[in-house]
């Protein structure tokens, strides 16, 4: 239906079939929460947030119930496979990471509770996040069997890259959900927040977005190319992640381009009858 297979494939075009399959569960997952539990919810703030200490539990190891929900046991499964390439401070980020994209989930939540519209400062920010894009980065290292070390994935460069192309799909994500998200009167959306802050047009709201995307891919670029050298293997790892870190961003827009997802108001609320 949204093709998320086709989404997997775009952006990690180099991994194994296991790694591959791995990963196309973890993005659909991913959109399953947010359809079910977040975007489309009616589900209150204190639920909300006690389901996700459900799943950050599983993340750490705890055992779902048999009567837990259904996206519980299929996490308990991701992370199963995870720990086959995994070792401990692999699975400790990718956790903090997932904690922080459910944060990010309940301030947006707690936001259209009251009909808020971000400022601009306050989304850009929180975007970042709320796209859950750190996973799927962190991704990268774990299904390309990579092993950067904390100080080369903390450097200036790699982190800078790593922010970039994380705004670079979220922002475009705004761009082809636009239709998607005024059906569903959900305002937090780049363009509407720079047609809120600037008291512009939707075109020219629009048009401001596309400029912000553009820039920030011509700001990659630029710091791609002068990335200093780590030494031997390293240099030859952060090639990789790099290479995988442009791959989401061109292949979410191809991907973007031929699912229905963006084409109205399509939900994975419904498709599972206990998620």
């Amino acid at each position: 239906m949204s093709r998320f297979s086709r989404l997997a494939a775009f952006t990690y075009p180099r991994v194994g079939q296991e790694e591959l399959a791995l990963v196309c569960n973890w993005i659909t997952w991913l959109f399953f929460h947010d359809d079910c539990w977040c975007d489309d919810s009616d589900v209150g703030e204190a639920e909300l947030a006690q389901f996700h200490q459900s799943m950050l539990g599983v993340l750490r190891g705890e055992l779902p119930r048999p009567r837990d929900s259904s996206l519980l046991h299929m996490l308990a499964d991701l992370r199963r496979r995870m720990l086959g390439w995994a070792d401990d401070e692999w699975m400790a980020r990718f956790t903090g990471d997932v904690d922080r994209y459910l944060q990010s989930n309940r301030w947006e939540a707690h936001n259209r509770r009251l009909g808020v519209t971000p400022p601009l400062a306050a989304y850009v920010k929180m975007r970042r996040y709320t796209g859950a894009m750190d996973t799927v980065f962190d991704c990268i290292e774990l299904v390309e069997h990579l092993h950067l070390s904390k100080a080369v994935r903390e450097h200036t460069t790699v982190s800078r890259l790593r922010l970039m192309a994380n705004n670079c799909v979220c922002w475009a994500n705004d761009l082809f959900s636009v239709d998607k998200e005024l059906l569903e009167h959900n305002t937090h959306n780049l363009v509407f927040v720079l047609r809120q802050e600037y008291g512009l047009t939707l075109a020219e709201a629009m048009e401001q977005a596309v400029t912000m995307h553009d820039a920030e891919i011509r700001a990659f670029e630029w710091f791609a190319a002068r990335m200093p050298t780590f030494g031997g293997e390293m240099d030859s790892a952060v090639r990789i992640y790099v290479a995988g870190l442009r791959s989401w961003m061109r292949g979410n827009i191809a991907w973007a381009y031929e699912t229905p997802r963006y084409k109205g108001c399509l939900s994975m609320r419904g498709c599972s009858p206990d998620v």
